[in-house]
């Protein structure tokens, strides 16, 4: 896979696959982006089990967050199950519930939402609540802010 800056003004804004990196995509997200009429947004994992960061990179929807554990990191998805942030680094000093893990890492990743009307941004749930309580915004639309780190497939 090649990549490169999903940032539109990054200085190595190359779409040529010779001055692009070749980088580890999750199958599942490459095939996904292939058919993406959007630019899907790829960050790299740092999940450390061995002191040393995974490295492949994932897509930021939290189905693609599960996936990658369960399938790379041997992490059972069970809602109620208690599991610790191996993020690296991550300052969380107690157990996340299962249930928001994914969540969690999105905040890691540097991923938020926007509404499309008035750009509050926040977490995904709550700029939806923000769209269906607010009057002036109930014809917006949630928006992906991609964090600062994310890369996008040019090319397969």
């Amino acid at each position: 896979m090649f990549s490169r800056c999903f940032l539109p003004n990054c200085p190595c804004g190359s779409t040529n696959p010779q001055n692009s990196s070749i980088i580890d995509v999750e199958p599942c997200v490459a095939i996904n982006a292939r058919g993406a009429e959007v630019p899907t947004p790829l960050y790299r994992c740092r999940w450390d089990t061995q002191h040393s960061p995974c490295g492949m990179f994932i897509g930021g929807a939290h189905r693609d967050i599960i996936s990658h554990l369960r399938e790379r990191h041997g992490i059972m998805y069970t809602a109620d199950a208690d599991l610790e942030c191996l993020w690296s680094p991550c300052s969380m000093d107690k157990c996340l519930k299962m249930s928001s893990i994914a969540r969690h890492i999105e905040r890691h990743l540097g991923i938020q939402f926007r509404c499309s009307r008035c750009e509050y941004t926040a977490r995904e749930d709550v700029v939806r609540d923000h769209i269906r309580r607010s009057a002036g915004c109930a014809n917006a639309v949630v928006q992906l802010v991609p964090g600062s780190e994310a890369r996008r497939i040019v090319s397969a």
